[in-house]
């Protein structure tokens, strides 16, 4: 019995493992469609057999996967959408051999959403002559492609409009804008009524006066020149009468092609200054051809006059006494110590005042080096100094180098690559002068070096009358065709700075800091100044005649601060005022200078844009 119990046994546990079904590996994964294309937002979904059918169970369902979610996504149904243009791999595997692998390839491209409709915000404007706004299209459906915007004014002398949306109010009256929304296949309109008035008020000493506008011209995108009159306006010290006229270019930075930059003036014997007017008539070829215009020009810095040159030196007559640097190349180092302030204007545009500007520079041949003591100055005993060719032009209508002592002048080429500051230049010496001699003081027959083609002269004077030592010695250790480095170093309150093409320009009083106005000069005059808003986006040029009965009596810098702050500046500097005063716009003197007709400066700034 016992024998026949186990026989019974064996049988049934072969009939079990017969029973026991073998697990089928996954050997391949087929899908269809192998590759396809959706629009965005389109959804198509990818089917997946395993080979063979009778795979095992726990290997599905299967795994899937986008390479870029950003351009298509997989849902675990094998669901794909497009999400953006362009392609991406979905990969389905086995959920247990994750090694067992297919790939999808899909192509997303933008689907085309005709344009329905556009709405114009606001739908009428009201809006006074100087003043701007922006109109802002919204398409309907938001997600509209292939759409052009187009603006048009009726009469751009009353309201002008630009490429983006800017309406700009011109003179008194009405007009109508019009905006195109353009597509391939048709176009949509719609226009706004804009109403521009003539009157505004600006606060000037805790009074509110009314302002009439005379003239409004759109000088370029985002440039605008206005010129008003507030006809009740008393200056405080009962002279004159009633009324000041201003004149105003105000600048919108955010146009890339719009610059504010300094002109140095032209040199003429014994006298470096010119007109505005005549500056911006003489730079107009110039900046014509790079493909830019200059389209407004106002005086600058307080030159050195005759009479206050205390070296004893005429060949310094009419110096700048502050800080002058033109796109990068120094023309003026400080001259008076407690004359340090500088408004500059940065390599992107932007414009800033320090009121501590400081030079510093050296020269370096091979592995030796000498401190650079200026740059169109006069080298005192043992000094080094760099002429460029907006030196100085006392003896000649050259630039012109010279120095006080017997001294070394080396030539140079224009410096490699332009000129730049807080950067290394590289010059070849082209001449080698030894033993000058300056007549001390200047007259005829002047003697000293006149610019003929160089770029720039090295002067080096000796440390002891007779020597050969100094600077003169280190410029005698020189040949024709010597490598030269020269570093001009501007900083702003003593720290470095990386601006390479900066402008510079002395000014004399901060009459308006972050919003707060504050008097520093209070004598009525014809008054410059520049202010610029709080992001520094927009720069005013403004200046105000004075000194001429019932038109124009005058103002203090603390008037001008005010008049500042109400056209929107945050910040604002007093530049050179009297009878210097003189804006012009278009080539044509804008304002009306106290001694009826410009004076000639030193130095100024000018507006540029492309041409």
């Amino acid at each position: 019995m016992r024998k026949k119990n186990l026989s019974l046994l064996f049988v049934l546990c072969l009939l079990v493992w017969g029973c026991k079904e073998a697990k089928v590996p996954l050997r391949a994964i087929h899908v269809t469609p192998e590759s396809f294309q959706l629009e965005v937002q389109e959804s198509q979904y990818v089917t997946a057999e395993p080979e063979p059918l009778d795979v095992d169970p726990g290997e599905m369902p299967f795994l899937w996967k986008s390479s870029n979610t950003k351009v298509a996504e997989v849902a675990a149904s094998g669901l794909v959408k497009g999400v953006s243009p362009g392609k991406a791999l979905i990969t389905v595997s086995g959920r247990l051999s994750t090694s067992v692998t297919k790939n999808v390839s899909v192509t997303v491209i933008r689907r085309d959403i005709p344009l329905v409709g556009i709405t114009v915000t606001p739908d009428q404007v009201t809006l006074e002559a100087g003043q701007f706004t922006q109109l802002k299209v919204t398409p309907d459906p938001a997600d509209a492609t292939d759409v052009t915007y187009y603006w048009l004014s009726d009469d751009p002398n009353v309201a002008s409009v630009d490429s983006k949306g800017y309406v700009t109010g011109k003179a008194e009256g009405s007009t109508t804008i019009t905006v195109t929304a353009a597509t391939v296949t048709s176009n949509i309109e719609k226009r706004v009524e804009v109403t521009v008035t003539r009157s505004s008020k600006i606060t000037i000493d805790n009074t509110s006066y009314r302002v009439d506008t005379l003239n409004y011209e759109a000088l370029g995108e985002g440039i605008q020149w206005f010129k008003f009159r507030i006809p009740e306006f008393v200056n405080g010290f009962n002279t004159l009468g009633r009324g000041l006229v201003v004149n105003v270019v105000e600048v919108d930075l955010t146009y890339p092609d719009n610059r504010v930059e300094v002109w140095p003036a032209a040199l003429r014997a014994r006298d470096n200054r010119e007109t505005p007017s005549a500056a911006y008539k003489r730079t107009e070829k110039a900046y014509g051809a790079s493909g830019r215009k200059p389209v407004a020009a106002i005086n600058g810095d307080f030159f050195l006059l005759d009479a206050n040159n205390k070296t004893g030196y005429a060949y310094v007559n009419r110096r700048p006494l502050g800080m002058e640097v033109s796109n990068g190349m120094v023309v003026q180092t400080p001259y008076d110590n407690n004359n340090v302030a500088a408004l500059i204007i940065r390599d992107d545009g932007s414009p800033e005042y320090t009121t501590q500007v400081s030079f510093s520079g050296k020269v370096e041949v091979g592995n030796n080096s000498f401190t650079l003591s200026e740059v169109n100055g006069f080298a005192q005993r043992g000094q080094l100094v760099l002429f460029n060719n907006q030196a100085n032009s006392y003896a000649s209508d050259s630039a012109f180098a010279w120095s006080p002592y017997r001294s070394t002048m080396v030539s140079l080429s224009y410096p490699e690559g332009g000129w730049r500051v807080n950067d290394r230049m590289e010059f070849t010496v082209t001449a080698i002068d030894y033993d000058v001699e300056t007549t001390i003081p200047a007259s005829s027959p002047y003697k000293g070096k006149s610019f003929n083609g160089e770029g720039a002269i090295l002067v080096g004077s000796p440390t002891s009358e007779g020597l050969d030592n100094g600077a003169k010695w280190f410029l005698s250790q020189l040949k024709v065709g010597d490598k030269v480095g020269v570093t001009t170093e501007v900083k702003f309150n003593n720290k470095n700075v990386s601006d390479k093409r900066l402008h510079a320009i002395g000014f004399r009083g901060v009459m308006l800091n972050k919003g707060v106005v504050t008097n520093t000069w209070n004598e009525v005059h014809p008054r410059t100044a520049v202010g610029y808003s709080k992001d520094g986006k927009r720069v005013y040029l403004m200046v105000v005649d004075g000194r001429q009965n019932n038109y124009s009596v005058g103002a203090t810098t603390g008037h001008l601060g005010d008049i500042l702050k109400s056209l929107g500046a945050y910040t604002g500097v007093n530049l050179d005022g009297g009878g210097s005063s003189a804006m012009v716009v278009n080539g044509v003197t804008a304002n009306k200078p106290s001694d009826g007709s410009e004076r000639t400066v030193a130095n100024g700034m000018m507006v540029v844009t492309k041409k």
